[in-house]
């Protein structure tokens, strides 16, 4: 079933935002790329970016006139620059329509030897087929950079760097919103408009450009007002509940007359395979023109309003990873469920085994010793969740343990093709490791009032060539391990995770019936399919109620092109939850995302049809996002869709 949404909201960009705060921080830390030595030295503020041309000419696919301008401070001066020229150093240009992914390469030549503020300026870019598509003609936006190149003034690169969040923010994305066409030669109109004429009401206007294919493409983000007798008013950008552009420039009419007609005008900077153009436009229209009701003028894309039961209380689910460290006390314990309840979350996800450390009683594991004396974490948050009115699914790391674990457990040793023991994960192709596991999370929930049962680390953590592995292999094929196929890994490695995946629904199930199957995967298919991952035929067969790809990405739209192919293999959206991270890499500095990255992307997966969400992970819920949630987000309770 597809929820769609009656009603939607409507945005308007502001074109003169600058981003200024943590969100444009970097602090130079590399990630000692390609077995070169860490580089660290220098921190620097993006404060700002954007774009001279609205409309540019798309020639050749694979080199862009693209005037783009970074405005920085360099905060602590070090002697390197960074660039976005080659590798995995790239802008991410996003395709409106189709949710392609571009990598745009630039040479921007960020100088940390100065400090201060600058603006860098490139004229520039270069398109590359390796991590994506081509450029297409037709609304496109910049949303995102994928590292950045830690470059010496005489071009030896050092290292690489994450980018901070600022250049995935929805503001920022906005301003590097343009439109790509062939403009060998055009012509620009502003092709209508639409209101209510109502004193105070919406009113919008569409700028199109026709190219020398004879194709018409809307353009935006252009300078251009509206005005009437005494009134005038600058038109912006409308962006839909997803923050992506409608086509249309908009504003509202002011509460007193504007006379008989109104007065449209603009300038729209284009890029040329000549140079760069200035063009004017203009066009007046009469009181009357385009009348829309404020129906009509709310429908302009996905969003809107949420499902609800017959009590009319909302169905979504909104759910909560837990870290291990979190259920050591009562007092955390406590901190957690009171802060989850007053987010409006409903459900908890507490991460109840991990590498070699249980936090639950059972005959097959003792509890770790660092769990508060007398205290039994998972029955304690049980009582105290529920009496919020969350559930709790206690969430096992299937196949993550440690050195400690295989010692005392036996030898369930993964080994590489090199012969070397892998330092994490288990073998899951040894039948007793599986037995194991499975009698563990059966048990769990024979033995504690869950709600559900959760399986991350549903994977096969890499390829295992232990001795064990190569002769089970060569009886069943005939032939040695290293002559397998990637389907035969495939197949091998769906048979061990599907076995476990499998029998723990059904155990489960028998002890306690109406609990909830979850899964976390990975956000790419076929990387989880390498390892063992097969969600769409977990959830086919009924072995899991849901599917959670761990979709941690700083890109919205990144986020929406991974959900899609999700909801197109499961056919059945109730059974997708989309797992959000609330946490952001800088360098190697790790903190909480702002809180307008999570709204936008919450938003995007409501726009989307799916019903909830997951939240990774607790550590991370810091009091904006919390406030965020609470008052913009989650405004109304809401019970888990699956109930």
């Amino acid at each position: 079933m597809r929820f769609e949404a009656a009603g939607v909201l409507l945005l308007l960009g502001v074109l003169s935002f600058a981003v200024c705060g943590p969100e444009g921080v970097l602090v130079v830390k590399g990630r000692g790329a390609e077995g070169r030595p860490a580089y660290e030295g220098g921190k620097v503020e993006f404060l700002d970016a954007w774009l001279s041309d609205q409309v540019v000419h798309l020639g050749t696919t694979t080199e862009l006139p693209l005037r783009l301008s970074i405005k920085y401070d360099v905060l602590e001066t070090a002697p390197v620059l960074l660039n976005s020229r080659m590798g995995t150093e790239f802008w991410r240009l996003y395709q409106y329509g189709t949710d392609d992914m571009v990598a745009l390469y630039t040479n921007e030549n960020i100088d940390l030897s100065r400090p201060g503020v600058a603006t860098v300026e490139v004229e520039r870019a270069t398109a590359t087929p390796r991590f994506g598509e081509l450029p297409r003609k037709g609304l496109v936006g910049i949303r995102g950079h994928y590292y950045f190149l830690i470059d010496q003034p005489d071009g030896e690169w050092l290292d690489v760097v994450d980018p901070p969040a600022l250049f995935s923010l929805p503001e920022v994305g906005l301003k590097l919103t343009f439109t790509l066409a062939n403009l060998n030669s055009f012509e620009l109109s502003i092709a209508g408009i639409e209101s209510t004429w109502q004193p105070g009401g919406p009113v919008r206007v569409k700028l199109m450009v026709r190219d020398a294919d004879g194709e018409r493409w809307p353009v935006v983000n252009c300078p251009a007002t509206i005005s009437g007798g005494d009134w005038k008013a600058q038109l912006s950008t409308q962006l839909d509940a997803l923050s992506t552009p409608t086509g249309w420039l908009a504003t509202t009419l002011p509460e007193e007359a504007v006379g008989d007609s109104v007065l449209v005008e603009g300038t729209v900077n284009l890029m040329t395979p000549a140079g760069p153009r200035q063009v004017d436009v203009s066009r007046r229209f009469k009181l009357g023109e385009g009348l829309r009701t404020q129906e009509q003028m709310a429908q302009v894309g996905p969003g809107g309003a949420l499902p609800r039961n017959a009590d009319g209380v909302v169905r979504e689910t909104r759910a909560l990873w837990v870290a291990t460290s979190t259920l050591m006390s009562r007092e955390s314990i406590d901190r957690l469920v009171d802060r989850a309840a007053d987010a409006g979350l409903n459900v908890l996800i507490p991460d109840v085994f991990v590498r070699s450390t249980l936090v639950v009683r059972s005959e097959l594991w003792p509890m770790a010793d660092s769990v508060q004396e007398g205290l039994d974490p998972l029955a304690y948050l049980i009582d105290r969740a529920h009496e919020k009115g969350l559930e709790v699914h206690p969430w096992f790391c299937v196949t993550y343990r440690d050195r400690r674990f295989r010692d005392r457990f036996g030898d369930v040793d993964m080994i590489d093709a090199e012969g070397e023991v892998m330092g994490l994960g288990a073998d899951v192709h040894r039948p007793r490791y599986r037995d194991f596991m499975v009698e563990l999370m059966v048990g769990v929930a024979r033995d504690y009032q869950v709600d559900g049962i959760h399986l991350d680390y549903i994977r096969t953590m890499g390829r295992c060539h232990c001795d064990q592995c190569k002769d089970e292999f060569a009886r069943r094929h005939g032939k040695p391990l290293t002559e397998a196929t990637d389907d035969e890994w495939i197949g091998r490695q769906r048979e061990a995770i599907g076995d476990i995946v499998q029998r723990t629904a059904e155990g489960v199930r028998a002890v306690r019936p109406g609990a909830i199957l979850s899964a976390a995967v990975f956000s790419g298919m076929p990387g989880g399919a390498a390892q063992g991952q097969d969600p769409a035929n977990w959830a086919k067969q009924g072995w899991v109620d849901l599917v959670i790809p761990m979709d941690y990405q700083m890109l919205t739209l990144a986020v929406r092109a991974n959900e899609r192919k999700f909801l197109e293999a499961l056919q059945d959206d109730d059974k997708l939850v989309t797992g959000l991270s609330l946490y952001q890499r800088a360098g190697q500095d790790v903190s909480s995302r702002p809180p307008e990255l999570l709204a936008e992307q919450i938003a995007i997966v409501r726009g989307m049809g799916i019903h909830g969400y997951s939240l990774f992970a607790d550590g991370h819920l810091d009091d904006g996002i919390a406030e965020m949630l609470k008052t913009r987000v989650n405004g109304d309770a809401a019970v888990p869709f699956f109930r």
